[in-house]
């Protein structure tokens, strides 16, 4: 339960931030070296990175959880 709860909180924690990311690069739209759209975005407001991180940390929270859940006692 202990590892559930804590896969939760990995996955609130990166799905947060991945999405206060995403809504920065929408709001605030540039151009990096010619590359348009969300890609262009993220690189111009120099979010890309922890997007990615946060992305991730999501994801290993989310396996987490799936793991704990259909766990075999």
């Amino acid at each position: 339960m202990k590892r559930f709860l804590f896969g939760m909180l990995l996955a609130a924690a990166g799905l947060g931030f991945s999405l206060f990311s995403f809504a920065d690069a929408v709001w605030h739209p540039g151009t990096f070296n010619g590359i348009d759209g969300l890609l262009g975005s993220l690189l111009y407001r120099d979010t890309l990175m922890p997007f990615a991180l946060a992305s991730g940390v999501a994801l290993l929270g989310m396996v987490l959880c799936g793991l704990e859940a259909y766990r075999r006692k």
